[in-house]
């Protein structure tokens, strides 16, 4: 089998229905499977996606096992040749995988590859291409100053080297993965795809961010900071300080005080309901039961166009390709501040997220 792709789910059934609508026609045409690895969810997420998706491989946990143990335990019983390590919360393009095995075919120090990912308003991730994360860096980020963190000398639209991906989209040889011994399970969540990036760079390989390969990545479903986030973050950057950075008593007073600090001066931080806007029907079906009467549509129009800032943009997956509103929401006017959600094919719902830093919402069609 050429590809294996994992999707890790945890109560983000909306996401990961969209999710896995743009993986399947991403490798319709391959020999593919997909996998998804679930943490216990209780929102429904296995009732819908293998009724849906009866091709899927569930693979369902009795607990929370984190990032990386789950995606481990999936990758175990992949058969692919290559892997896609890929979040529930993202939309690839029909081409995504086409276009990243045409460029890794011919690289024998393959390390990862990782794409230009854009937010839930066509915004583009500085996180997509990230630097070596020295002691400096990390202190930097721990308190929130990120100049040297996101690796700003690659453009946004190149190909080149890096040295950090994002564990959002990593795609990559799975005997690379194997090499290493996958995801270091000793991270629950956070900072493991950072530890994976620089090993593999560690043992010889290399790692390239492709920016002619840009897929969505709403990322706002992680934005919510409470007590349980900075304990998982700030435990993984600690993790990490041990494992990579040469220890003496001044830096581990500091990375201390650090962790105490953020825990206690921090807010936290909540999502206030949505407001929705007056609805815009992206669609070249206007007589399609599932949305028309289901929503207070104001009006509909055939072209993907985001050019009104009133407006609520729901686009009818069943009528264009990902390719096509992925390439609409990164050339868009991103001064305009609307809203804009995904409806897959066959689903009864619309989901999106406006902004990298808010959590993302789902509109429930009525039932006709």
């Amino acid at each position: 089998m050429k590809l294996s792709v994992v999707i890790l789910n945890y109560n983000l059934y909306h996401f990961l229905h969209l999710c896995v609508d743009s993986v399947t026609r991403a490798t319709a045409q391959m020999d593919a499977e997909i996998i998804v690895i679930d943490n216990a969810s209780t929102d429904g997420s296995r009732e819908g996606i293998t009724s849906s998706f009866p091709e899927v491989i569930w693979i369902q946990n009795d607990m929370n096992l984190g990032f990386a143990k789950a995606n481990n335990k999936a990758v175990a019983l992949a058969q692919g040749e290559y892997l896609c390590i890929l979040n529930p919360d993202t939309v690839v393009a029909e081409d995504t995988f086409e276009t990243l095995l045409a460029f890794v075919k011919d690289k024998d120090n393959l390390g990862a590859v990782g794409c230009r990912l854009i937010d839930g308003r066509g915004l583009f991730l500085p996180e997509s291409k990230r630097n070596a994360i020295t002691f400096k860096i990390a202190l930097n980020k721990l308190i929130g100053i990120s100049t040297k963190y996101y690796n700003t000398k690659v453009s946004e639209f190149d190909i080149d080297e890096i040295d950090v991906l994002v564990g959002a989209f990593m795609f990559l040889r799975r005997s690379s993965y194997e090499s290493i011994g996958g995801f270091d399970e000793d991270f629950f969540m956070y900072g493991e795809d950072i530890d994976f990036s620089m090993r593999l760079q560690n043992s010889g390989l290399k790692n390239y961010y492709f920016g002619n390969a840009p897929i969505i990545h709403f990322k706002g479903e992680s934005a919510l900071k409470d007590d349980a986030y900075r304990k998982n973050f700030f435990g993984a950057m600690t993790i990490y300080y041990h494992k990579h950075f040469k220890r003496n008593l001044f830096r581990d007073l500091i990375v201390g005080l650090g962790g105490f600090l953020i825990q206690v001066f921090s807010k936290n931080t909540t999502s206030e309901p949505e407001i929705l806007k007056p609805i815009v029907l992206i669609s070249k079906d206007s007589s399609d039961t599932r949305l028309i009467g289901s929503l207070p549509i104001l009006k509909s129009q055939s072209e993907i166009l985001f050019n009104d800032s009133e407006m609520c943009y729901v686009v009818d997956m069943s009528q264009y390709s990902y390719r096509e509103v992925i390439t609409a929401m990164s050339s868009r006017d991103h001064t305009i501040s609307n809203q804009v959600k995904f409806t897959p094919n066959k689903a009864r719902f619309a989901v999106g997220s406006n902004s990298a830093n808010t959590l993302g919402s789902a509109i429930i069609f009525e039932t006709i």
